[in-house]
Order: structure tokens, then sequence, then C-alpha cells
């Protein structure tokens, strides 16, 4: 499983992420919180080896990820960005088989067997429709869609994921995030999820980290005593005074007190 140890990151000369620690469970979904500018996407990429780390150890399953090779770390760690750059005209179906390649020859492609397990999981995201369709001609939130179906035919030990309901409407995001969290209990797999509306990490999520000011500000797990009192503590540290925090049976619900902060 994921392990990050005192990891700190520095963009453009600021310090981003400052002695950032915690370690994944199995079967969970770990959502991160934070302002804009907070380090989520940060965090992301640095564990992904996207960006180089000034200090720190980053370990999947005891095995310090810069000494594996790509297909190696593929099998490890399955990342869902935030954006698709539109620049292929791969078929949905293609695009979701190659999340198998890590599993394939060095120089095997995904064949029959692989493009049917892909339609197959498109299908149980509710997503039948995209087969046939090019990955450039799908929405925003069809191409999400797409990447989650990808990340599963990975087959990796975690999953990473970047906002992937910001640009999802609200079924959408819903569904997304009900079949996220039941790929990851029934792999037992590590989950890693960076998110604005606390709304639905609590909903969904059985872990929250909240970053602020380049450290873990808060890393709670639901079920366990205080959870919700250090939340909110959290949520109010974060955005202020004025903001209304109320826990209702089945979610978390929001407001804003505009006379305060």
């Amino acid at each position: 499983m994921l392990r990050v140890d005192h990891l700190t990151v520095y963009r453009g000369g600021r310090l981003v992420l400052d002695g950032v620690g915690f370690a994944l469970e199995p079967g969970q979904v770990t959502a991160v919180l934070g302002l804009n500018g907070a380090g989520k996407t940060t965090l992301l990429k640095a564990i992904l080896g996207f960006l180089p780390r000034r200090a720190g150890e980053i370990t999947a399953d005891g095995q310090p990820l810069d000494r594996l090779s790509p297909a190696d770390r593929a099998k490890k760690l399955a990342y869902v960005p935030q954006r698709y750059d539109g620049g292929f005209r791969y078929r949905a179906e293609d695009f979701v088989s190659m999340g198998a390649t890590a599993y394939l020859g060095a120089f095997s492609r995904p064949g029959p067997r692989e493009l049917a397990r892909a339609e197959e999981l498109l299908r149980g995201l509710d997503c039948g429709r995209l087969i046939g369709r090019p990955m450039d001609r799908l929405s925003g939130g069809e191409q999400r869609m797409a990447y989650l179906a990808r990340a599963m035919m990975q087959d990796a030990g975690c999953l990473l994921l970047d906002e992937p309901v910001s640009s999802l409407d609200l079924s959408r995001q819903h569904l997304f995030l009900h079949r996220l969290g039941r790929y990851v209990e029934e792999r037992r797999a590590g989950c890693l999820v960076t998110i604005h509306a606390p709304e639905l990490a609590y909903a969904y999520a059985q872990r929250i980290l909240f970053l602020h000011q380049g450290r873990v500000l808060l890393d709670a797990s639901q079920g366990k005593p205080g959870f919700e009192d250090r939340l909110a503590q959290a949520l109010g540290t974060i955005y202020g005074p004025g903001l209304r925090v109320d826990f209702r049976e089945g979610g978390l619900a929001l407001g804003w007190d505009h006379g305060q902060g």
C-alpha cells in the first residue's frame, strides 16, 4: 500500500508541501481537501514522480517508487488527471484497454480480450454509450468516466484521482464517487482523491486529509471518536468563522453567515 513520509516539495521557489506524511489503507477512499493552491495537485504529481521532491520518501508495498520500472510503477499506481488533452482520436474503449499495457509484453498491444474487458467496464459505469466514440469528441465529464474505466483496467494497487468530479453534473458526481468507492472496496485498493466539496468527501470518503499552508491540518477517519468535531474545526480554520457546519442524518450541510468574517 502507498506510504508518504516527510514529503517536501518546492515549486517556483515556493514551499508547497512541508513534511507531509500519511499511509493509505486498503479498501478505503481518502479525500484530500484544501483551498486552491494548498498543494493537492502537487501532492499527486510528486507521488507520481512528475515533480521533484526536496525531501521525503514514497513507497508502495514497501518498495521505493523511484526505484521501480515504469511498468512496475503502473502496476502500483493508476492516475486520473484533471484534464484530457484531447489530442488523440482513440475510441473510448481503445483508450480504456490501454490500461492493461503494463501487463502485456514489450511489443504487445491490447487485443480482443482487453477490448472486451474495456467495454465491460464502460457499461459497468453506465457509459456504454461511449463505446465507438473518439475521446476528443467526448465532453469533459465523459472523458473523466473513461479515465476511471482505464484506471480500473490498470488494476493497480492504488488509485490517484485529481478533482475527478469537477466537470460532472450533480447526478454524475454521485455516480462516479459511488462506483469508485465500490471498486476500491471490492479490489481492496488504496485511493487518494483530491476534491473541493467537503459534502462529497464526507459522503463518500472513509478518511479526510486537509492540506493547509503546506502541511496536513487534519487526518481523520469516519467512525473514530471526535471525527465530526475535528472536521468542523478544520473547516472553520480553512473557510473562516462565518461557515456554518451541520451534520445531518446521511450527510453534511454547509452554509454561510455573511454577517461574520
